[in-house]
């Protein structure tokens, strides 16, 4: 049985601890057992944050302000980092360094060189290391990967993917208004389509991107993939008003198809010939819980991370940066 600490208890957290309540339900060998957060209000304070409110606690955990005490408490196995993002690989380097597995939320860090130096820790703390790319777990996007890839009904010709919200107000002292420890809509919400696109579809042979400046440096993006044969677009918004709702959905055009996932999930498949029908998830767990699971396999040993590597967080993180290379310059066309 693993143990797990989260680090950080904002609003990604709470999505993180229920997918762990949901794998003690399915008797998993990975268990929840700490809190730490450098504000004690987060551990009875209701956040609500793009995927709904917060729901009730099932299980009492040990809750900590100070890293340090815990870590000298507890007997952990996996650390779950979910600080902010300037935090990343500061966090993730010093605890693989001191002996521990490290889970971190997206993205890998805010550059290249951040990216490049948690490899390194990973690599010479002889200790694991996963990236939370959550929608390479997600039951729906996994169903659709296996339909694309099936050739059932063609290959594709275009697809078209949104993420649209207000702009966060959950975060730690406005982190996410501050786009050097934030990296903007880009790097905070544009970053699951960019990393889907890649799963989905490949790697682009360039990019581009134009983006506004409203209530923090690139607020909105509008970004083109550039393939051989397939027509690709992307809108990430935090330009949404404060009642609006989260939503997130795309649709792919096939040969012989379109397939449109829902933002209110499922997945519908229009076929040219025949009645539309819903395309079953590839798992009844949440991608949050299958994420966890999948981690705690690979530092079982019962398999190899070659659904999420390292290396593949990195590139989202670099084309993430490319498209921002791209607004910065006025939508021009940069190669990857």
């Amino acid at each position: 049985m693993l143990k797990v600490a989260i680090l950080g208890y904002g609003g990604i957290a709470r999505s993180h601890r229920k997918g762990y309540e949901q794998l003690a339900e399915q008797n998993a060998p990975v268990e929840l057992v700490a809190l730490c957060d450098i504000d004690p209000e987060q551990f009875t304070k209701l956040v609500t944050i793009n995927q709904g409110g917060e729901s009730g606690i099932r299980k009492e955990y040990r809750t900590y302000t100070d890293l340090e005490e815990m870590l000298a408490k507890e007997e952990l196995d996996v650390i779950d980092i979910c600080l902010p993002t300037y935090l990343h690989c500061e966090y993730a380097c010093k605890l693989l360094r001191r002996g521990y597995h490290v889970q971190c939320e997206k993205p890998m860090g805010l550059n290249a060189g951040e990216c490049a130096e948690m490899i390194k820790a990973a690599e010479e703390s002889g200790k694991k290391l996963m990236i939370g790319m959550c929608l390479r777990f997600d039951g729906l996007y996994l169903a659709l990967k296996e339909l694309i890839d099936s050739g059932k009904y063609g290959r594709v010709e275009s697809a078209y993917f949104e993420r649209l919200s207000a702009m966060p107000r959950w975060g730690f002292k406005g982190w996410f208004h501050d786009y050097d420890r934030c990296g903007g809509v880009g790097m905070d919400l544009h970053i699951h389509d960019v990393d889907m696109i890649r799963f989905l579809f490949g790697e682009p042979k360039a990019v581009s991107s134009v983006a506004n400046d409203v209530r923090t440096k690139f607020t909105t993006m509008h970004s083109r993939f550039h393939y051989d044969d397939i027509l690709v677009s992307a809108i990430a918004d935090w330009g949404q008003s404060n009642s609006t709702k989260f939503r997130a959905n795309c649709r792919i055009n096939l040969e012989k198809a379109t397939v449109e996932v829902g933002h209110k999930g499922g997945i519908t498949v229009y076929p040219d010939e025949g009645e539309p029908h819903v395309l079953e998830p590839t798992t009844k767990l949440s991608h949050m819980a299958e994420e966890s699971l999948y981690f705690a396999r690979t530092i079982l040993g019962e398999s190899e991370n070659t659904k999420n590597t390292l290396q593949s967080a990195a590139k989202t993180v670099d084309l993430v940066k490319k498209l921002v290379e791209s607004a910065e310059n006025g939508g021009k066309i940069v190669e990857v």
